[in-house]
């Protein structure tokens, strides 16, 4: 993406190609090579334009925004990083502002969409961080109330929460893999999502887990996953096992 934009001759491609080196490090390798040798790799005006930056200070300022970044995940959800060490968190952050998810947003927020990225990152090693990823993703999904899809009897002028809106295309399409099961009925809400783990997840509370420590991920087994959305912003977990159910 990063040399396609060094080839556009336009503001838009050079506005976003400065934003996209605050915040990736491959895109700012890709300029520095580019600017070596522009005779094919980048258009005149905007070899001009990226010619003045010090990437000296560009580091430093990437630096800064990732560790915002960063900071800014975790005050939307402390608990991934109860759960998850930030050892592991802080590279897929990392390598999230540096890659094309990060401008194409597939999540309703900001935290869902790295959810997004980090549970395809560390899928083929991890399908338990996978599985947590998730899980929270799902609940930061459910969390923007004004992308919350009603059910069919419900106005679509609103999520039931008054003066609030919402956006029902995006509402309608959930980038998650539900793994082939159908969300049970959860009475009175707004909209329910699950995925088959391995692992238990939630406990019998509801509650999220706070580790990744086999106590606290409950007993191995097959299950299925419910997250569902209430109106008021709720949200409520629950691991249903699927042994000897038709799945």
């Amino acid at each position: 993406m990063t040399q396609a934009l060094l080839l556009r001759d336009d503001t838009e491609a050079r506005t976003e190609l400065l934003l996209r080196l605050l915040y990736s490090k491959s895109s700012a390798d890709v300029v520095a090579d580019a600017l070596k040798d522009p005779s094919d790799t980048i258009c005149e005006a905007t070899a001009s334009v990226l010619s003045t930056i010090d990437f000296h200070a560009l580091e430093v300022e990437r630096s800064a925004r990732l560790r915002n970044l960063c900071r800014h995940l975790q005050r939307t959800c402390p608990p991934l990083w109860e759960c998850v060490e930030a050892e592991k968190i802080t590279p897929l952050v990392e390598a999230y502002a540096d890659s094309d998810a990060f401008w194409q947003s597939a999540g309703r927020t900001l935290f869902e969409n790295f959810c997004l990225f980090a549970h395809r990152t560390v899928a083929g090693q991890s399908q338990l961080l996978a599985d947590v990823f998730q899980l929270f993703g799902l609940v930061s999904r459910f969390s923007a109330p004004e992308l919350i899809a009603p059910p069919e009897d419900v106005c679509a002028c609103t999520t039931g929460i008054p003066g609030e809106g919402m956006d029902l295309a995006k509402a309608a399409f959930s980038p998650w893999d539900d793994g082939g099961l159908v969300p049970p009925h959860v009475p009175d809400a707004l909209q329910t999502e699950s995925f088959r783990s391995a692992w238990r997840l939630v406990d019998e509370r509801g509650r999220l887990p706070r580790s990744l420590e086999p106590d606290a991920l409950g007993d191995p087994g097959d299950y299925q996953i419910v997250v569902a959305a209430f109106p008021g912003r709720k949200v409520s977990a629950a691991a249903l096992p699927l042994s000897g159910r038709c799945a």
